[in-house]
């Protein structure tokens, strides 16, 4: 990509998480976005379709880092931690998008984070898994269940307006299958 395609990239995805801020996602509009980026609509949509893929874009790119610090953490608790403390720092932006819901490209962002911190975990700490009837589930069942049930939990979190990150971490671990925790 050319730098001045970096650059109204660039644009574009910080204008869109500053106007998240300040308005529902579903009222957020490309104008918007272009006059806060000081770009054309036209470079608008050559980086992306409507603002709620932008936005996930966005979000992805954060995400990104928070991915990293998940990959190297010691303990799902510490990588729980993690990614809640990125959701609180951004706590406005995805609260503008829960429909109650929060928007499906945005919803991805997180469960793609999730799910893939829960994989490497799992190939990481090979011997976790269920014990008893459970034995033998298969990792890609646990892993989309823990995942849904994790942006779920945060969506929840989100709605309740709390930002306790650690009771909320607490929460979804005391929620969670405990072989996940050995």
């Amino acid at each position: 990509m050319d730098p001045r395609s970096r650059r109204s990239r660039q644009a574009l995805r910080e204008a869109v998480l500053r106007c998240a801020v300040d308005r529902p996602i579903a009222e957020l509009t490309v104008a918007a976005v272009c006059r806060d980026a000081g770009v054309t609509r036209d470079t608008f949509y050559r980086h992306a379709e409507n603002p709620t893929d932008l936005l996930a874009a966005a979000l992805r790119d954060e995400l990104g880092a928070v991915a990293h610090d998940v990959d190297g953490a010691a303990t799902l608790g510490s990588a729980e931690r993690t990614l809640l403390a990125h959701v609180r720092e951004r706590a406005d932006v995805y609260r503008g998008a829960l429909e109650p819901r929060l928007a499906a490209p945005i919803r991805a962002v997180l469960e793609d984070v999730v799910a893939t911190g829960l994989a490497t975990w799992l190939e990481r700490h090979p011997d976790t898994g269920p014990d008893g009837p459970m034995a033998g589930l298969p990792r890609d069942i646990a892993v989309a269940y823990a995942t849904g049930g994790t942006v779920a939990a945060i969506e929840a979190w989100l709605r309740s307006g709390a930002d306790d990150v650690e009771e909320a971490t607490r929460s979804i671990l005391a929620a969670s299958p405990q072989w996940w925790l050995r």
